[in-house]
C-alpha cells in the first residue's frame, strides 16, 4: 500500500530529471571509456614541448618528432653572441676518436618520450585528472629530459669571449715572499659578461628543445672590497705569518710551513660580518693556492693506492693471485675546512691531516666459498686497425678488471673500478683536436671495455642498471645497438649481480679480439636477446673543414671518414626459474658523422670573419684517425 502510495505521489519531473540525470551519466561513463580507450598509448591533448604539439600521438610518432627536432640541436648547435661576435657551442664534444666522442649537451630520448605519455598518468587520480583537464584548456609545456655539464659550457664561453671582457676586481692582499711583507693591490671597476644567466637562458631553451641564439649581455662589475676599506688588514695578516712555522702531521711525516710559504696561504675574503676592516672583510685560507698544495705536495706522500684481491681459475677452481691492501687518500677538502678552522679560527700551529682510510672491496677470507663453478656468460668485441696507444689501453683496462669479484646483490660500476685513468696507471694519451690544436688527453679505448662487458652482461642474463650507447656508430663496435660508451664522471656502465653468489670477471686478449667472461654459478635463468634492428639511416651533412697551425698553410689532412646516422634496438628476455620473465628493449640513436679535414692557415679565423664551412670552436667536431674493424656480433647462451 505504501510502496504504491509512493509511486503515485512522485512527481512526473522528479522522474524525468532521474532518468535524464542517468542517460546523462550513463553517456559521461561510456566517452571516458572511449576516451581511454582511444588515448591508451598516446599522449594526452595539450601536452607538448616547445613548439610541438604532441597530444594524441603514439610513442613511436612522439619520438620521431623529438629526435628531429634534437637533430637540429646537434647539428646546428648553439649560438652564442655579442655585437659581431659570435661561437657555435656543439653538443657533442670532440675527442681524439669517434668511440670516445662525449655530449656537453645530452638529451635522454627515451625519458623525454615517457614524459610526454605519463602527462596525466603518473599520480593520482584527482593530480591526473586536473591535469589532463588543464591540458584540455591551457595547453601544458613539459620539459624535455637531458643533462647539461655547465662547467664545460662555461669554458667554451670563456675561450671564445673572454677576451672581449675588461673584469673588475677586489682589493686585495698580496704577498712579497723576499722581504716577508703584505701590501694591498688597489681594487678596479670593469665589466664582465654575465656567464651564470646565460647558461640559464640555455637551461631553458633546451627544456624546450629551442636552439635560438643566446645573446650574452656585458655588466658591471662593482668590487666588493676597496683599498681605502682594509688598509689595516696587512697588519693582521703579520699575527699569522708570525706563527711560522705552521706544521701539517702525518704520523712520522711533518710538512713545516715556513714564512716564505705561509703568507701566500692568506687572502681576504668579504664578510659583511667581520671585524675586520669594519665589517668588510676577514682574514682566511687562500684555499685554491693551498689545494693546489695539498694536492702537489702533500698527497704525493701520504697517498697509497688501494690493492683489491684478485682471482683466478686455475684448473677448474678458483685461486687468489693478488692479496688486497687498504688504501690512503688525503682528504683535501675536509683538511682545507680544518687547516681554516684551527690555524686561521684558532691560531693552532701544529694540525693533524686528515687522512681517509679505504678497504678492499674483495678481501675475502675463505676463497672454496666463493662458490664460482663455471662461465655463465661471455662479451666479445674486435678492436682491428686501432692505432698502438688504444691498444694499449685497451689493454690496461683488461688487465684492471680481470679476477675483480663482484658481490650478490652488488651494482657493478665499471668507473669505478676502473679507477683514475691516467699515466699513474699505465694509460697512454690520445690527440684531440681543439680550437685547431692537437692536445693529448687521456681515455682512447675504454669505451671498447665498456662494449664488451655489457655484453658479457646481456649474455649471462644480468639486469643493466646503466648503460649508455656512443654518440656516433663506431666501427669496432658493430652491429649498431650493441655498445656502451663510458666517459668520466659519466656516463657509467652499471650491472647488478642478482645470482644470489659471487661473480668473478676474467678478461683475455686472443689477438684482436677482447673477451670478457663472468664465471659464477648457474641459477636456471635463460638470457636471450635478438639481432639488432638498424632502421631510420640519415646520411651525414658535407665535409667539415676545421682551420689549424699544425699544417703548412693551405694543407689539407682528413682524418675520419664519414658515417651513416642511425637508430637501433635490441631486445634482451630473462626467463628465471620460477618462471617469472623480465624483458627490456635497449634502444641506440647515432648522429651522422661527416667526414672531417684540418687545413692548415697561418692564423685561426674568428666567426664573424668566416663565411664558409670552416668550423673554429673547439667543440664543433670530434677529429679521429680512420677506424676500421671487423665487426662484432652479440652471442646468446
Amino acid at each position: 500500500m505504501l510502496k504504491h502510495y509512493l509511486k503515485k505521489e512522485t512527481p512526473i519531473w522528479l522522474r524525468d530529471t532521474a532518468i535524464i540525470f542517468f542517460i546523462v551519466l550513463i553517456t559521461l561513463v561510456i566517452a571516458c571509456f572511449i576516451y581511454e580507450a582511444w588515448f591508451n598509448g598516446r599522449a594526452y591533448p595539450g601536452a607538448r614541448i616547445g613548439r610541438l604539439d604532441l597530444g594524441g600521438k603514439k610513442s613511436e610518432e612522439i619520438r620521431l618528432l623529438v629526435l628531429e627536432e634534437i637533430n637540429s640541436i646537434n647539428n646546428d648547435g648553439i649560438i652564442f653572441k655579442y655585437a659581431n661576435k659570435q661561437a657555435v657551442i656543439y653538443p657533442l664534444a670532440s675527442t681524439a676518436t669517434a668511440d670516445g666522442a662525449y655530449n656537453i649537451i645530452d638529451f635522454d630520448i627515451d625519458q623525454t618520450v615517457d614524459r610526454i605519455i605519463n602527462f596525466g598518468r603518473d599520480q593520482n587520480f584527482i593530480i591526473d585528472l586536473k591535469n589532463r583537464l588543464a591540458g584540455l584548456i591551457f595547453n601544458k609545456s613539459i620539459d624535455a629530459a637531458y643533462t647539461l655539464n655547465e662547467s664545460e659550457i662555461k669554458k667554451e664561453l670563456l675561450a671564445n669571449f673572454s677576451q672581449l671582457e675588461n673584469p673588475g676586481k677586489d682589493a686585495a692582499l698580496n704577498y712579497d715572499s723576499k722581504n716577508s711583507s703584505f701590501f694591498i693591490s688597489p681594487e678596479k671597476s670593469g665589466k664582465g659578461f654575465d656567464y651564470e644567466k646565460s647558461i640559464k637562458q640555455l637551461d631553458f631553451n633546451l627544456s624546450r628543445l629551442d636552439n635560438s641564439a643566446i645573446q650574452l649581455n656585458l655588466v658591471e662589475q662593482l668590487p666588493q672590497l676597496r683599498q681605502t676599506d682594509i688598509a689595516n688588514a696587512d697588519l693582521f695578516a703579520k699575527e699569522y705569518l708570525n706563527l711560522a712555522p705552521l706544521v701539517l702531521k702525518d704520523g712520522k711525516d711533518v710538512w713545516n710551513i715556513e714564512k716564505e710559504e705561509l703568507g701566500h696561504w692568506l687572502a681576504l675574503v668579504p664578510d659583511r660580518d667581520a671585524s675586520l676592516a669594519g665589517g668588510k672583510a676577514k682574514i682566511a685560507l687562500n684555499r685554491s693556492y693551498v689545494e693546489k698544495y695539498l694536492f702537489d705536495q702533500v698527497a704525493t706522500k701520504t697517498d697509497q693506492k688501494l690493492i683489491d684481491a684478485r682471482f683466478q681459475i686455475t684448473d677448474g677452481r678458483v685461486t687468489q693471485f693478488q692479496a688486497g691492501k687498504e688504501g690512503r687518500a688525503l682528504d683535501i677538502q675536509a683538511n682545507l675546512s680544518n687547516i681554516e678552522e684551527q690555524f686561521i679560527g684558532n691560531k693552532k700551529k701544529d694540525i693533524d691531516l686528515i687522512i681517509k682510510k679505504i678497504e678492499p672491496t674483495n678481501d675475502i677470507d675463505d676463497v672454496n666459498a666463493l662458490g664460482i663453478k663455471e662461465i655463465i656468460g661471455t662479451g666479445e668485441s674486435a678492436f682491428t686497425g686501432s692505432p698502438k696507444n688504444r691498444v694499449k689501453n685497451i689493454s690496461v683496462g683488461a688487465a684492471s678488471l680481470n679476477g675483480i669479484i663482484v658481490k650478490p646483490g652488488e651494482n657493478f660500476s665499471l668507473l669505478k673500478t676502473l679507477g683514475k685513468i691516467d699515466a699513474s696507471n699505465g694509460y697512454l694519451q690520445e690527440l684531440v683536436i681543439k680550437e685547431g690544436k692537437t692536445i693529448p688527453e687521456y681515455g682512447g679505448g675504454l669505451c671498447q671495455i665498456g662494449t664488451t662487458i655489457f655484453r658479457a652482461a646481456v649474455n649471462s642474463g644480468l639486469p643493466i642498471v646503466e648503460r649508455r650507447n656512443h654518440s656516433y656508430r663506431v666501427s669496432y663496435y658493430e652491429p649498431a645497438g650493441t655498445d656502451a660508451t663510458i666517459y668520466d664522471p659519466a656516463p657509467d656502465f652499471k650491472f647488478k649481480n642478482d645470482t644470489g653468489n659471487n661473480i668473478l670477471i676474467q678478461t683475455r686478449i686472443e689477438g684482436t679480439k677482447l673477451f670478457f667472461d663472468i664465471w659464477g654459478t648457474k641459477d636456471g635463468r635463460v638470457a636471450e636477446n635478438t639481432k639488432p634492428t638498424i632502421y631510420n639511416i640519415v646520411k651525414p651533412k658535407p665535409t667539415k673543414l676545421i682551420e689549424t697551425t699544425d699544417l703548412p698553410v693551405g694543407k689539407k689532412r682528413c682524418t675520419e671518414s664519414a658515417h651513416n646516422g642511425a637508430d637501433a634496438f635490441f631486445d634482451y628476455k630473462v626467463t628465471y626459474p620460477d618462471g617469472t620473465i623480465k624483458k627490456e628493449r635497449f634502444s641506440s640513436h647515432y648522429v651522422p658523422w661527416q667526414e672531417v679535414c684540418l687545413i692548415g692557415v697561418e692564423k685561426i679565423s674568428t666567426p664573424e670573419n668566416s663565411n664558409n664551412a670552416t668550423s673554429t670552436v673547439s667543440t664543433s667536431s670530434a677529429i679521429t684517425t680512420t677506424e676500421t674493424a671487423a665487426s662484432s656480433t652479440v652471442q646468446q647462451n
